[in-house]
């Protein structure tokens, strides 16, 4: 039996317009609620087609594939799976759920949908939410609707949407507190601290507002459709978590530029999980890692992978990675959601202070360790490799 967010559960069911529109803070049940009443959908309606798209498949995934994977399992049901795919067929309903990647819309063009659902709706842009709704003509005994779910970190299209057109777009607002009873007391600490912390990050990730970002550390970086085939060397940058996500980029260099390859980006990870990762990936170069925990540090280096504690100077590191192009593959969603919100604190005055908030910063600190530590080496340091 599913324990379910209520207010969302609710809301979801009783939902009328075919774009339905749900947004708030971190922590707020958004995505977990949405992934439980579209597999109840799937298990429960005959015949049916439900498309799950975030902007790259990458990312897909590693997140809404595997969440709906997860109930799937709490359910104790069994489904018929195509892994290359990524197709699932339920046999009683014969409703079929397919995960694709708006990376290769060309994928979806001759498909039709009963349901859809866009996670992370930041990630999109106008066009791929046009394209989306034109898939929306399946025959159906029912109404045939999409479900967005983000942070309402500001988008002019999505703020169109939800507060300028509600007229067309069934939209509700949450946040931590409507799903208090799901979250641990040091989760909710931490999104209340950020009331004395920063206003910008308050607003959307703890109260679920819009709000626009001020004071920007980065603005020298770009997404990059189009990487090089070759780089000089490889270098890899890991910020390690638990409870907060583990951050794990690659970074090619290529003339002295950066480029952000991929990335691991995962709570609840063991360093076995970790190695596994390092294993699959087939990691070569140098890894920059945290030297605030070198008894995985040394772990790390004893399953045979060259690693270093790195260079933890917040301010010089940023400065130095300021000073560099940083070019991002597409499919390295939690890294560009971060350098998208990465900024100086502000004291109570509105006074911009030489040090970032602490918070959603996982994967710009492993890009900082990586960066910083590899160029800038003559500061010592040892590598640490045992074979």
């Amino acid at each position: 039996m599913l324990e379910v967010n209520r207010k969302i559960f609710e809301f979801l069911r009783n939902s009328q317009s075919q774009t339905v529109a749900i947004y708030g803070g971190a922590g707020a049940g958004k995505s977990y609620t949405i992934a439980q009443f579209l597999i109840l959908k799937f298990v429960g309606e005959t015949d049916k087609r439900f498309l799950i798209t975030r902007k790259t498949t990458p990312s897909l995934r590693l997140s809404s594939y595997s969440l709906l994977k997860d109930i799937l399992r709490q359910l104790d049901l069994e489904i018929e799976e195509k892994k290359m795919e990524m197709t699932w067929e339920f046999p009683l309903t014969k409703s079929r759920m397919i995960f694709r990647g708006m990376d290769d819309p060309e994928k979806i063009k001759s498909t039709e949908f009963n349901y859809i659902w866009m996670e992370e709706a930041t990630e999109f842009d106008l066009d791929d939410y046009r394209q989306l709704r034109l898939r929306l003509r399946r025959a159906s005994d029912g109404k045939n609707q999409i479900f967005l779910s983000f942070n309402p970190i500001f988008t002019s299209w999505l703020y169109s949407l939800v507060i300028e057109k509600p007229e067309e777009v069934d939209t509700l607002q949450v946040n931590y507190r409507d799903n208090i009873r799901f979250l641990s007391q040091d989760y909710i600490a931490q999104l209340e601290r950020l009331a004395h912390e920063d206003s910008y990050f308050y607003k959307v990730y703890a109260l679920g507002e819009f709000a626009q970002p001020s004071n920007l550390i980065y603005t020298n970086w770009e997404v990059c459709q189009v990487l090089p085939e070759s780089f000089d060397e490889i270098i890899y940058g890991l910020d390690f978590g638990f409870n907060n996500p583990t951050a794990l980029v690659e970074i090619g260099i290529k003339d002295s530029e950066p480029y952000i390859l991929r990335e691991i980006y995962r709570s609840q990870m063991t360093n076995a999980d970790l190695i596994s990762v390092l294993k699959d990936w087939q990691v070569r170069g140098m890894i920059y890692a945290d030297s605030s925990e070198p008894a995985r540090i040394e772990e790390i280096a004893r399953a045979g992978f060259y690693i270093r504690p790195a260079e933890k100077s917040v301010k010089d590191g940023i400065d130095f990675a300021k000073r560099k192009k940083i070019r991002v593959a597409p499919s390295c969603s939690n890294f560009i959601k971060e350098i998208r919100n990465y900024k100086w604190k502000e004291d109570a005055k509105g006074n911009i202070l030489d040090e970032p908030v602490k918070f959603m910063d996982h994967a710009m600190d492993a890009m900082r360790y990586a960066l910083f530590s590899h160029f800038h080496r003559g500061s010592g340091g040892v590598d640490i490799r045992i074979l």
